[in-house]
């Protein structure tokens, strides 16, 4: 056992519950975002009409956050603040992402519309459930932030894994026996994953004053953490704009006319995502997390750009750039959660409360909201060239072009625009570390503010 490792807060076997509750989570969210409009096309509804369910009930699911964050601080279960709603999201989520791939073909279209909006809103319900509880539990586990690191980082790694187990199967899956079936087996495989950490779990650093986790406290804890408010309005811009993974199916289906495609395109876009996650803990021992993010940033932008341009004409050189690339997207897709507990410590420090609820539901809030817009774009800016419904159907020069832009030009575009934000970002590691110290009281206020790398407001 390393140093570090016996410091933590957690046994090995609490944070091995946390690699899998989130590698089940991510099964559900990879699966319903990278093959459910696909699925919803090829059962006969439009691109504009899929666009404007999935825009609809996402936003719906982000202001649910607070909402369910209201309901969190005001439960007093039994078995703790976020467990219990663990547990429960681990029966509803395969329940209702079986019932939407169950769409009965002999509905008429509006009965499809209806099925599909009304499962897709209960299944957004569901999954608010487990995703505000699983990364409050960071904070409430742990006070170290190295240890934080070592959690998220190991949870990416799973999700990694699990991503690319998902890219394997699934586009060979479904053809043979179809969605309803394919949607079972990974349900079950999802929830399998996700019950051990309802059993093993242990919430250590909870806030026992009250907290109303409302929009208006939302707003109102934005104004006050600038570093919050400069790291999430970059965050919206980079993965709003992200949709290289939601049109990866169309691409792989039309552009390449292989849907298998998509496997390798996940392969060589995640193998080399892993090699961050892997090497993370010991970078972040040495560098500050947020500039290695930032360099990600940067690495997609350059190398999004030089791929648009190349095209994908030649297999080889397409494929070249986008391993490189994903080097870039794999450090700030495993990135994107580690910063909150940060948030929460600087929270504390400048005002006394530890706003966990409310700090957790605007990551939620952000994350849910940037995913609804990535996908409405891809299915609007297929749906204005003309995209052909249906299973079986061949796409117009126009709509190939689209879905191209979709893979390589709308993610260094939003990247870009996100650097407007992320440049200004001066909150850092050590610093952090000491606020939480002085959270804990194992210092004073004073002197954590003399050791700062410098001044906080």
């Amino acid at each position: 056992m390393s140093k570090a490792t016996a410091n933590f807060r957690t046994s090995t076997t609490e944070r091995f519950a946390f690699v899998l509750f989130m590698s089940g989570q991510t099964i559900f969210n990879q699966f319903l975002n990278g093959y459910g409009q696909k699925f919803l096309t090829e059962a006969g509804l439009t691109a504009a009409t899929i666009g404007t369910i999935f825009l609809a009930t996402r936003i719906f699911d982000a202001v649910n956050d607070p909402i369910f964050g209201g309901i969190i601080d005001r439960a007093h279960l039994k078995g703790g603040k976020f467990l219990p709603w663990l547990r429960l999201s681990a029966v509803l989520l395969p329940i209702l992402t079986v019932a939407l791939f169950c769409l009965p073909a002999t509905l008429p279209a509006g009965g499809k519309i209806t099925w599909a909006a009304t499962f897709y809103v209960l299944y957004s319900v569901a999954y608010t459930i487990c995703d505000v509880p699983i990364f409050s539990m960071i904070s409430a586990t742990t006070d170290s932030v190295q240890e934080r690191v070592h959690i998220m980082s190991r949870n990416a790694l799973g999700a990694a894994v699990v991503t690319l187990l998902i890219a394997a199967v699934v586009p060979n899956l479904y053809p043979v026996i179809g969605w309803n079936w394919t949607a079972a087996i990974m349900a079950a495989a999802a929830a399998a994953l996700m019950v051990p950490m309802g059993r093993l779990g242990r919430e250590r650093y909870v806030n026992r004053d009250p907290e109303k986790v409302t929009l208006k406290a939302m707003l109102r804890y934005l104004r006050g953490n600038r570093y919050l408010q400069l790291y999430f309005a970059g965050l919206f811009l980079l993965f709003s704009t992200s949709t290289t993974s939601q049109a990866g199916l169309f691409f792989a289906d039309f552009n390449l006319g292989d849907p298998g495609q998509m496997t390798v395109i996940t392969l060589v876009l995640a193998l080399p995502a892993l090699l961050v996650v892997v090497g993370l803990p010991l970078l972040t021992r040495r560098l500050d997390k947020f500039r290695i993010f930032l360099v990600c940033v940067v690495g997609q932008i350059v190398v999004s750009v030089v791929s648009y341009v190349a095209g994908y004409a030649n297999t080889p050189v397409f494929y070249a750039l986008l391993a490189v690339r994903g080097v870039f997207w794999g450090g700030n897709a495993m990135m994107l959660g580690m910063f909150t507990s940060d948030f929460i410590e600087f929270g504390e420090f400048r005002t006394g409360k530890r706003l966990q609820g409310t700090a957790y539901s605007i990551q939620t809030f952000t994350s849910k909201v940037m995913t609804a817009v990535a996908g409405a774009i891809v299915m609007f800016w297929m749906a204005r060239t003309g995209f052909v419904e249906g299973a079986d159907t061949v796409q117009s020069p126009a709509t190939l072009a689209a879905i191209w832009e979709l893979i390589a030009l709308f993610p260094a575009f939003g990247a870009a625009l996100s650097l407007v934000f992320l440049l200004r970002y001066d909150l850092r590691d050590k610093d952090v570390q000491l606020m939480a110290r002085a959270n804990g009281g194992e210092i004073s206020r004073a002197e954590a503010e003399a050791q700062f790398s410098h001044p906080y407001r």
